[in-house]
């Protein structure tokens, strides 16, 4: 198989970025690049996911790096974890060192799984602002990622997903479902809710979304569930509506700038400051979009937010209203402001990163800082409903109709062969019960 044929059996296996961000595998690896970056970080609390895969994924992690080497032509390979994950990392020392890879292992922080701070730990290079790790010659891809190329090597398309689920559970764990598993459904192979009426935070407590609904499906980006109750304080600053976090920003705020000195971006050189974009909530016309520039580079970590701001304020949501007011006008900084505000890695950065275990007290999650070790379920759903714009790029169209028969890996929908985005699968057999512009439902046989 040459390199054109393995990128083809990757993008035909709907491989995307399983650690959130959903782009197309296949699109990074068109590249030639000096290094690959395997990212098993586990940016956020509570989640066991990467720790996991890596666990039982040993020797398709390492088919995955080689696959990823021959198409890239990398020379250097770093495997990254954080140091909680140094036992698992132990296993893969020997093979690693045969191979040549090296092994970064990264102190307990937030937000550590971020690429332009993996890029800066394991090259020393700098993305340029608004790049990509392509842009100083890297790939970076979640180990998930990397065992799903594995196996669409081996013509195994990717229909189950690694998940932890943990919170307010009966007994946390993370598992394999199929692509397409109820929110309900995984709650249930964690020994069901312990709160009643809670609400399901998708992805992670801190850059992670909130669920609609339980019968929400699991799509290919979503690596964690964490039910916790609709009066805890997470949930409370995660639902607040717009319109609270302005008016509240707009009166409050006394430019302290402790939410600028924590920032993870600003700490590595970027020109991001909360504070500045906080002065907003004050301004109209040009003078509001011209300081909504220093929102650009904002990574939406949710440090400022939800640890550095004294009177518990929302500057990452200000920053994503002003992302979206930039775009709205076009706007973005010049090659010479670049120039003059793109900076070195502060001289206090490492002092600024923060302990996972200082979330865990802030957040008030230390009662539900519990193993969710992996337990092999064999779930079985009734249904499933399976997204069709769960990656970066254009929607997948539906290639079924309603009354199908469908087997489990079967193409249920695929993009244009000249955009970007990659094919969707059956992750069970059975026919097809429903489809609409964003699902196709499938109801076993």
């Amino acid at each position: 198989m040459d390199r054109q044929q393995m990128l083809e059996r990757i993008r035909a296996a709907g491989v995307v970025g399983a650690g959130g961000a959903g782009f197309p595998t296949y699109k990074k690896l068109d590249s030639k690049v000096e290094h690959i970056i395997a990212n098993g970080a586990e940016c956020e609390p509570l989640l066991a996911k990467d720790r996991e895969t890596m666990r039982q994924d040993r020797e398709k992690m390492f088919a995955g790096l080689a696959i990823m080497q021959e198409i890239t032509g990398a020379s250097k390979v770093t495997l990254a974890v954080k140091r909680k994950n140094e036992d698992v990392i132990a296993s893969y020392r020997p093979e690693a060192s045969r191979r040549g890879y090296n092994i970064l292992v990264y102190e307990d922080v937030y937000p550590a799984g971020d690429e332009y701070v993996l890029v800066y730990e394991a090259t020393g290079k700098q993305i340029p602002p608004g790049g990509i790790p392509l842009s100083v010659g890297c790939v970076v891809d979640n180990v998930e990622t990397i065992v799903n190329v594995a196996d669409a090597i081996a013509g195994q398309p990717v229909i189950d997903k690694y998940v932890t689920v943990t919170g307010a559970v009966g007994k946390p764990i993370t598992t394999i479902v199929p692509v397409g598993t109820s929110i309900r459904d995984c709650l249930t192979l964690a020994g069901g809710c312990s709160v009643s009426d809670p609400i399901v935070l998708t992805g992670g407590i801190m850059m992670g979304g909130v669920a609609k609904s339980i019968d929400d499906p699991i799509a290919k980006t979503m690596g964690g569930l964490i039910p916790l109750p609709r009066d805890h304080y997470l949930v409370k600053r995660k639902i607040s509506p717009r319109e609270q976090y302005t008016r509240v920003g707009h009166g409050q705020c006394d430019q302290c700038s402790l939410c600028t000195e924590l920032c993870p971006r600003y700490i590595l050189g970027y020109p991001i400051q909360p504070h500045r974009v906080m002065r907003t909530l004050l301004m109209t016309g040009e003078s509001k979009a011209r300081a909504s520039l220093w929102a650009q580079y904002c990574c939406e970590c949710n440090v400022c937010s939800l640890i550095a701001c004294p009177e518990q304020l929302d500057p990452k949501n200000i920053c994503v209203d002003a992302k979206a007011l930039l775009r709205e006008n076009k706007m973005s900084r010049t090659a010479e402001e670049l120039e003059d505000l793109f900076l070195p890695p502060h001289p206090a950065r490492k002092g600024r990163e923060i302990p996972i275990e200082t979330l865990y007290q802030r957040l008030g999650l230390k009662p539900y800082d519990r193993k969710a070790e992996f337990a092999r379920t064999n779930p079985q759903p009734r249904m499933v409903t399976i997204p069709l714009a769960a990656h970066i790029g254009q929607t997948a169209k539906p290639t079924v109709q309603v009354g199908d028969a469908v087997r489990r890996g079967d193409v249920i929908g695929n993009v244009d062969e000249k955009a970007l985005g990659c094919p969707v699968h059956a992750s069970i057999s059975g026919h097809v019960s429903a489809i609409d512009s964003r699902y196709v439902t499938i109801t076993a046989s």
